[in-house]
């Protein structure tokens, strides 16, 4: 019963009593004396009664009643009831409870009936809110993709496939089919320039700072919302964004009790004939909110693929575990990733001859055809484990931290024909030759530990931003061979002929500030600093000679646009921005070389004789840092049927850093 239904009865009982029905002066001066006690009794104890019930109609028992008095408040009953006295002070109440969305009332307004919705927790809204655009208020080129638009494009495939209509982006998978090493293009920057993001967390590899979606199988099976930003846009830490964001949120919290299991299968066809096929066997679960409190969830998968061109299959296993806990001011949430990948070599390309006579040519450098090997293969597992706190300390305060750490362990496997053995550190009297074909391996071990923390505090125009990401990362990499010609004697079975260690230690800290200047006219205003070392140390092995070194880079990273609201269907905008990149870890030297000779790309401050061996005193690295400015002006038209998105930008790039025009060896790129 509301407060106003309530009172109204209590009046209406009382002014049918005996004492107000005198008609004398007397009586009448008796009656409006128990009038006015009786009125200021209840106004001292008036109260608010009422029920708390989901969408079900069942009460939800616990729920918090709260006013805007401290003192004052309540829970309910067994029953979902609640009664709140001595309410004659009160303005505004709360209801809320673990797993619902709070609603707010003034005390004039409150229904009998209160229905709390279940709170469906989306990990973008709570986590990654600072890096994502939004519409009228960011000023940056950008698209949305929702769950239904995933559900409906995704079945067997990398994720990147799901971006292909979006413009200014290209993306594409090595193998010709779906399954695959694939890679992203915006704007012309490849993905060592392009900045990916998994629930806030930077995907891109610190090393070569390439985004290996390939090491991620099936995961667009668990992804709820992507938005791809263009131009530096409004990436926060990580590699610097060049050419674009790529800002991915992974399945939330299931608001019902569900299981699925789901198998695929599919052909592929040329003249009439079928070339290979694939197929996908997928099983996923949701507990939905148990105790009001808790909810899990989890997916498995398999994928298996022919591909498209020769010698290209595919075969990837996934599984995909989140836990969370609601409570009232904070959620938590735990996200573990991954699965085992393996697939044959198809990233080399070929000549439009070579296409004219057979369309699925893949056949390696010319040559070495080293793509017949039967396992030519990479062989990689990459584990993801995520932490996330949303804490929300009052209306206008909140806090974010994710601790991470992303453990990646494999190999790629090269038949190398017409190698010299004294490059592997292959013992003379081993072989009866001093050259021959051999099979290595080259090995990566890395771990990585993050933490990303950020606080919003909302104004009455706008909001403030604080946050920071630090990270540490170190990666062993090392090459063995399994298998050689011409051998006399016997190799070691783990022949490991070169190692090194690559070290980094990344830190930022930023500040942004979301202002409305007037009505229409909104501002959004960065300022990044990043500090990076790197540190690389090569063990002496053979003709790889000892060498180690540290390189320090100190960025800063300065962004303002505005953002004019024409009328509810049009928006202006322009921003300016400025980003920083470093070299990738072997455009200063690639510690796989066997060149003794070959030295990093860094100043010589001092060298010395030593042992009969030059030892070198190091500085800046010779390959500058890439920079650019980006200057953009946008419009977008919306309404319901409708969507309209113009733009133009004008980037400076300083210190680009180009190919060196020659084949790549293998996987590994500079």
């Amino acid at each position: 019963m509301s407060y106003q239904n309530r009172y109204a009865q209590q009046t209406t009982n009382f002014a049918d009593g005996d004492v107000c029905n005198a008609h004398t002066g007397k009586n009448y001066a008796v009656c409006l004396f128990f009038l006015f006690a009786f009125f200021i009794a209840v106004s001292a104890n008036a109260s608010v009664t009422g029920i708390v019930v989901d969408k079900e109609k069942n009460p939800i028992i616990g729920a918090t009643v709260a006013t805007d008095i401290p003192s004052i408040g309540t829970l309910t009953d067994n029953n979902g009831t609640f009664e709140l006295k001595k309410t004659d002070s009160v303005s505004e109440i709360t209801i809320s409870s673990v797993g619902y969305k709070s609603r707010k009332f003034t005390k004039s307004e409150i229904p009998f009936e209160i229905i709390l919705e279940s709170a469906y927790y989306k990990a973008g809204d709570i986590l990654v809110s600072s890096s994502r655009a939004k519409v009228g208020e960011s000023p940056v080129a950008f698209d949305n993709f929702s769950a239904e638009e995933i559900e409906r494009d995704y079945d067997v495939g990398e994720f990147t496939l799901l971006l292909k209509n979006t413009p200014n982006l290209h993306t594409f998978v090595d193998a010709g089919s779906s399954l695959g090493f694939g890679s992203v293009r915006i704007r012309g920057f490849d993905d060592k320039r392009v900045v990916t993001y998994i629930n806030g967390v930077p995907l891109n590899d610190p090393e070569d700072q390439l985004t290996y979606f390939v090491d991620l199988p099936d995961f667009a099976a668990n992804i709820t919302d992507i938005q791809v930003q263009r131009g530096v846009g409004n990436s926060l830490y990580g590699d610097a964004s060049f050419g674009g964001t790529i800002n991915v949120v992974t399945d939330a919290f299931a608001a019902s009790r569900q299981t699925t299991v789901s198998f695929g299968y599919g052909e592929y066809l040329a003249s009439g004939k079928s070339i290979g096929s694939f197929y996908k066997q997928n099983f996923e679960f949701s507990s939905g909110t148990v105790n009001n409190k808790w909810i899990y969830g989890g997916r498995f998968s398999k994928q298996k693929s022919d591909g498209y061109r020769d010698n290209s299959w595919y075969r990837g296993w996934s599984y995909y575990f989140t836990v969370g806990r609601l409570d009232p001011n904070s959620v938590t949430e735990i996200h573990i990733y991954g699965g085992p990948i393996k697939y044959h070599a198809a990233w080399y390309g070929h000549t439009r001859e070579e296409l004219a006579q057979n369309r699925r040519i893949n056949v390696g450098i010319l040559g070495y055809d080293e793509l017949s090997y039967s396992n030519a293969t990479d062989n990689f597992n990459q584990p993801h484990y995520h932490l996330h706190n949303h804490y929300t300390v009052n209306d206008r305060v909140s806090i974010h931290n994710t601790l991470y750490y992303i453990r990646g362990k494999g190999f790629y496997e090269q038949y190398r024909p017409f190698s010299d053995y004294s490059e592997y550190n292959i013992d003379s009297n081993l072989t009866s030759a001093s050259s021959g074909d051999l099979v290595r391996q080259l090995w990566v071990e890395k771990n990585q530990y993050g933490w990303n923390p950020s606080v919003e505090i909302e104004h009455d125009k706008g909001k403030h931003t604080l946050g920071g990401s630090f990270y540490y990362f170190k990666a062993k990499h090392f090459g063995k061979v399994v298998w050689a010609q011409n051998l006399t004697g016997q190799l070691e079975p783990q022949h490991v002929y070169h190692t090194y260690y690559g070290t980094k230690y990344v830190g930022s800290v930023y500040a942004q500030e979301n202002y409305k200047l007037t009505e229409k006219l909104a501002t959004q205003s960065t300022a990044q600093l990043r500090f990076q070392k790197y540190k690389f140390d090569r063990d002496n092995i053979g003709v790889f000679t000892g060498l180690n070194y540290d390189v320090d880079y100190l960025f800063f990273s300065p962004r303002i646009g505005f953002n004019y609201d024409v009328n509810e269907h049009i928006d202006l905008y322009t921003n300016f921005a400025v980003a920083s990149r470093t070299p990738t870890d072997k455009a200063i030297f690639d510690g796989d070389t066997p060149d003794p000779g070959e030295l990093p790309k860094l100043e010589i401050t001092d060298s010395s004789l030593v042992n009969g061996i030059t030892q070198y005193q190091f500085g800046d690295p010779t390959v500058k840092s890439e920079r650019v400015t980006d200057i953009e002006f946008g419009f977008t038209y919306r309404d319901t049927k409708s969507a309209i998105d113009f733009n133009l930008y004008w980037m400076n790039y300083k210190n680009m850093i180009v190919a060196e025009g020659g084949v790549s060896d293998g996987i590994y790129f500079s």
